[in-house]
């Protein structure tokens, strides 16, 4: 088996990176031939992994937090190349919801169990979602395309504040955000349904983990070829306290003040540009639309993945329209 190790050389502290060189030498004496390729800049994920899927690897491994991976996800989308993760970002959304052990000085052996996992997990076919800006751009995403608060305040996060301050980077932001933030009147298109409000922000989801503290979908399915719409309307920090509460408690769900939608696509217009990020990366602002591709990408999962995040147990390949360049 040959595999591409796509790294993010800023993700992690100095001790994780020893931890991954260990990671290597493991599924080298299992017998892969592993090359290891390092990110400089924005897109370099993206374009080292669309060079792996043409040259024919097994597997492209990312090394890095959700950012890294999705920009891994946009090379391989389409391909007959597997996605492999060892996470090291803040968050690490995806590796939580799938199960996928994250390093930690309390946990240092994770590094060599994500490779395990590589070298032995179950190959499975996912959907990704898909979104177009008025501007042409494209994108897909793995877990989720946030448009208003949560896209504010994935834009004043900077990764040097994460890497210095970990979480901590993110709640002093979420807090100067939120303060000033009241939304914008809308419309959210979910397949032919309209919904008009005063959007504080909006999530289309994958998978059912967001943030990594909440389940804000907590009936998503990676592989169902549908979308989870969370519509959270109102106005300012109060409604804002609310939306979190609820989230925390899980009570989002029987808000009359939270909307939630199965689909295959949607569209948010709004009266004023509101911010768009895909699995964190902030891409630009709303107009924008969304649709699902179904069963997109192949991914290496744990053995014991837990059945409730998946419908289907056996891989269908489908064509992936094309995307204009990023």
């Amino acid at each position: 088996m040959r595999a591409c190790l796509i790294l993010n050389p800023a993700a992690g502290p100095a001790d994780f990176h020893h931890h991954v060189v260990e990671a290597v030498r493991y599924l080298e004496s299992c017998g892969w031939q592993v090359k290891r390729m390092e990110t400089a800049a924005r897109c370099d994920a993206m374009r080292l992994a669309r060079r792996c899927a043409e040259e024919g690897y097994d597997v492209a491994i990312a090394v890095g937090g959700d950012g890294t991976i999705n920009e891994v996800v946009n090379g391989l989308a389409g391909s007959e190349t597997a996605l492999g993760v060892i996470p090291a970002g803040t968050a690490n959304v995806y590796a939580a919801d799938v199960g996928i052990p994250v390093w930690s000085p309390l946990r240092p052996h994770a590094v060599r169990e994500a490779a395990s996992i590589i070298h032995t997990g179950r190959r499975c076919r996912l959907d990704l979602g898909h979104i177009q800006l008025a501007d042409g751009l494209e994108r897909y995403f793995f877990m989720w395309c946030g448009i208003g608060l949560d896209a504010a305040i994935t834009r004043e996060v900077r990764s040097e504040d994460t890497r210095r301050l970990g979480y901590l980077a993110w709640g002093i932001a979420s807090v100067l955000v939120a303060l000033n933030f009241m939304g914008h009147r809308g419309q959210v298109t979910v397949d032919r349904r309209k919904l008009r409000r005063r959007l504080l922000w909006v999530v289309v989801s994958n998978g059912q983990l967001y943030g990594r503290l909440w389940r804000i979908a907590p009936d998503a399915k990676m592989d169902d070829g549908q979308l989870n719409v969370t519509v959270f309307e109102g106005r300012g920090i109060l409604s804002t306290i609310h939306h979190i509460l609820g989230l925390t408690f899980g009570f989002h769900v029987r808000d009359p003040r939270v909307h939630q939608y199965r689909c295959s696509s949607v569209s948010v217009r709004t009266r004023k540009p509101l911010p768009v990020h895909v699995d964190a990366e902030p891409v630009g602002t709303t107009p924008v639309r969304i649709n699902v591709v179904p069963q997109a990408i192949t991914v290496i999962l744990p053995s014991r993945l837990p059945e409730h995040l998946l419908v289907r147990r056996e891989e269908h390949p489908v064509a992936v329209p094309e995307m204009a360049a990023l």
